[in-house]
């Protein structure tokens, strides 16, 4: 901190030491100075006297007030040339320290207002209006300034900047600006200006600055806007409505005037148009040309009137705001569907694109500023732009506009918007996805191909040669994309992301059989683009990726695979030169990724722990090893913290296991200890003789129980190779007979003969055991 200090304190003394002493050679010297002050940050360090030693900012602070004493004598210098570098100087000042612009705000702002009084350069007076432009955002951050500065100098700044555009049509468009934010940020000491500001910028919008200075228009537009905050008599409501009204009434009598039309009495008196406005030149051929630029003007004023924040809550007339951008549409294809054969109604084609564009402009700004309130009128807006989509009427640039209202309306209002919009509006988009293309000759094909003619003595091989490669050469395409191409394509985006179901399947055919064709010939190189080398070629090509994506993302039933395709463009773009390419590639491989390789949908869960997965294996046997387990397990008491089983590890389970099952088995060999089943050869009886020889076994009611021994088996036979005590788990039975035993004797052995035969099954506490 310290050495820089120090290198900022010897920078600033030799600056003003060297550069800036003499007056005469500041000009040559502004250069080397200006770029100086904005790369090394030589006044970031105002204030940090607790970081360095106190000689080091003593030196510093002191070549910081000759720094600041030379800039101030600057601007008050006698030559324009010396003023110029003082405004620039002060101001990049300013910027990098505040601190400094408080110690010296009023000194230089009463500087800046004198040099308005003065005769200058132009550029000298744009410079200081940006200059107090910068001073003003300060102050009305600061209490003290708002105070001490706001409150003298506002007012008189105000005055002045207005007499300085009466003067001088070059400062208007930074007079405006300034006023602007005038009236934004300090309205209750714009008041006394507000009558002057207001006709100053109806001046601008008239009609005489539509067409030669567009930036201007707009500005006027914007500080007349701004004027409604300001108050006073009329509330900012009031002024707000009143505003709108007239914008209305000026519209619809430009109309009238363009139509040739008068309005009725009634209309006519109800009707409120802008005050100071000239009336139109009895020349048509001059009138109707300036009643088509009053309506752009109006229709800039309703824009930023609908656009910039009021703060209150103001009235808004919807209705009579989509009946005006109704009317600016049908006005060409009124006028083309007349039978009159007025010569006024000559050049309203050639003022149909202008009128046009106003009428989307309006149409547009209604739907960012009235959100959803906007749905009952869609259907008119779809009518307007069904209107202004007349292929006899539509220019480019309408055109281009045209489909960016669309993509606005679609991204906005979805299905409510698009059942309105006729099919032929969206096939009109889809077709002009069509790159236009044609044939060209070269003059090394025209002269190969004479050649050809010319020689057919040569040979038939060599002839045939010639030919191939004069018509390979003619049948070059050319890639022509335009803005008309681009627009459509974010309208078709618009259009899949949105509202893919209402493109049935050949539109859907044709834009992907479009997209792809465009994308592949792209990727392989068949194509010779007229700018392939050029950057600006980089957002129709993500354009077209982003469509094939959208047309993925959203499939029609009957869409034919166009997935391996996009695999294989996709996975070339990641090598094109431009990075928005790569960057689009790179999200649609990712969002088409689930679709070549799906898996299962992420658990909305936690992970799983080993003390939950043990918990899981052991449970069921606390649940179902007694009926007080089960009922605990019905319960759910037996999840609780007190009947949470004990984790044990594999090998004490299957030790488990193997005593649970031995104790099983010898509860069931004492359960059945006086039962016994006597064994039969089966060699010389047949089946049914085997089982009419079966004991008769009295069966009892059956009895409920949820006990987890096994059922008593009956008295038939089992099947050959298997036993009752076959399985080691015994299975649970709801109900089990009471078998009432046999009185045969068992007998003792069987011949090895006989494996086949039913096995003998001898139960413990047999007859033989007594013996």
């Amino acid at each position: 901190m310290e050495l820089n200090v120090i290198r900022a304190e010897r920078t600033l003394s030799l600056l003003t030491n060297t550069y800036l002493a003499n007056t005469d050679t500041v000009k040559t010297s502004m250069g080397l100075v200006l770029d100086t002050v904005l790369s090394q940050n030589l006044f970031s360090y105002m204030g940090a006297a607790g970081a360095t030693t106190a000689e080091t900012t003593k030196r510093y602070e002191s070549a910081v007030h000759k720094w600041i004493a030379r800039i101030s004598s600057l601007l008050v210098g006698k030559s324009s040339e010396s003023r110029m570098a003082g405004i620039l100087l002060v101001k990049h000042t300013t910027l990098q320290s505040p601190p400094i612009f408080v110690e010296n705000a009023s000194k230089w702002t009463t500087s800046l207002l004198n040099m308005f009084g003065k005769t200058d350069v132009a550029a000298v007076h744009v410079a200081a209006l940006q200059l107090l432009l910068v001073f003003m955002d300060i102050v009305r951050e600061v209490p003290e300034l708002y105070r001490e500065i706001a409150s003298a100098q506002v007012p008189r700044m105000n005055q002045a900047v207005l007499a300085l555009a009466d003067k001088n049509s070059e400062l208007v468009d930074t007079a405006l600006e300034l006023l602007m934010y005038s009236a934004s940020w300090f309205p209750t000491l714009f008041r006394p200006s507000i009558d002057k500001t207001e006709t100053l910028c109806l001046r601008m919008l008239n009609g005489s600055m539509a067409r030669a200075s567009g930036t201007t228009c707009k500005r006027a537009a914007n500080c007349l806007a701004s004027l409604p905050l300001v108050g006073g008599k009329v509330t900012v409501e009031e002024r707000w409505f009143q505003y709108v009204l007239q914008t209305i009434g000026t519209i619809e009598t430009c109309i009238d005037h363009v139509m040739c039309a008068e309005a009725s009495v009634a209309n006519a008196e109800a009707r409120q148009i802008m005050p100071g406005m000239p009336a139109f030149a009895d020349d048509f051929i001059v009138s109707i040309p300036q009643a088509a630029d009053r309506i752009t003007s109006m229709a800039e004023l309703l824009v930023a009137l609908l656009s910039r924040p009021v703060n209150v809550d103001v009235p808004i007339p919807v209705d009579g705001l989509v009946a005006v951008a109704s009317k600016l549409a049908l006005v060409p294809v009124r006028v083309a569907n007349s039978k009159s054969n007025r010569a006024e109604f000559a050049l309203v084609p050639l003022l149909a694109p202008q009128l046009q564009r106003a009428a989307i402009r309006i149409m547009a700004v209604l739907a960012i500023a009235l959100g959803d309130y906007m749905q009952p009128f869609l259907s008119a807006v779809a009518r307007a732009m069904t209107a202004v989509n007349a292929r006899h009427l539509v220019s480019a640039t309408t055109q281009v506009a045209l489909y960016s209202l669309m993509q606005l309306y679609v991204e906005r209002y979805g299905y409510g918007f698009v059942i309105c919009l006729p099919k032929e509006l969206i096939a009109s988009a889809i077709s002009d996805l069509n790159v236009q293309s044609k044939r060209q000759v070269s003059a090394t094909a025209g002269s190969a191909l004479s050649a050809s003619l010319s020689s057919k003595k040569r040979g038939g091989r060599s002839r045939a040669t010639e030919v191939a490669d004069s018509e390979g050469a003619s049948n070059m395409l050319q890639i022509q994309y335009t803005d008309v191409v681009y627009s459509a394509l974010k309208t078709v985006l618009a259009l899949l992301k949105h509202t893919p179901t209402v493109l049935n399947s050949s539109l859907r055919a044709q834009i992907d059989g479009q997209v792809l064709t465009l994308l592949m010939l792209e990727m392989v190189g068949g194509l010779s683009s007229p700018a392939a080398s050029c950057s600006s070629d980089a957002r129709y090509q993500v354009a077209l990726c982003q469509c094939l994506e959208a047309s993925i993302m959203s499939p029609d039933p009957w869409q034919k695979a166009v997935v391996p395709h996009a695999v294989s463009i996709f996975s070339a773009g990641l090598d094109s030169p431009s990075v928005a390419v790569r960057n689009a590639c790179s999200e649609a491989l990712a969002a088409i990724e689930p679709i070549i390789h799906a898996r299962l949908p992420a658990q909305l869960r936690a992970p799983e722990t080993e003390k939950d997965v043990e918990q899981e294996y052991v449970v069921p046997k606390a649940i179902f090893g007694s009926q007080a387990s089960l009922s605990a397990g019905l319960d759910g008491s037996a999840f609780t913290e007190q009947s949470e089983p004990k984790h044990l590890s594999a090998e004490e389970l299957h030790e488990q296991e193997v005593e649970e099952d031995e104790r099983e088995v010898e509860a069931n060999t004492k359960r059945f200890k006086n039962f016994s089943v006597q064994p039969v050869s089966t060699r010389s009886m047949s089946r049914e003789k085997l089982q009419s020889q079966q004991p008769s076994a009295t069966v009892a009611k059956p009895a409920t129980s949820f006990s987890p021994a096994p059922a008593v088996p009956a008295t038939a036979p089992a099947p050959s190779g298997t036993s009752m005590f076959a399985s080691n788990k015994p299975a649970v039975s709801s109900t089990m007979p009471a078998v009432t035993p046999s009185t045969d004797k068992q007998q003792e052995s069987n011949d090895e003969e006989e494996d086949d035969d039913i096995p003998d099954i001898v139960m413990d506490g047999s007859d033989s055991e007594d013996e």
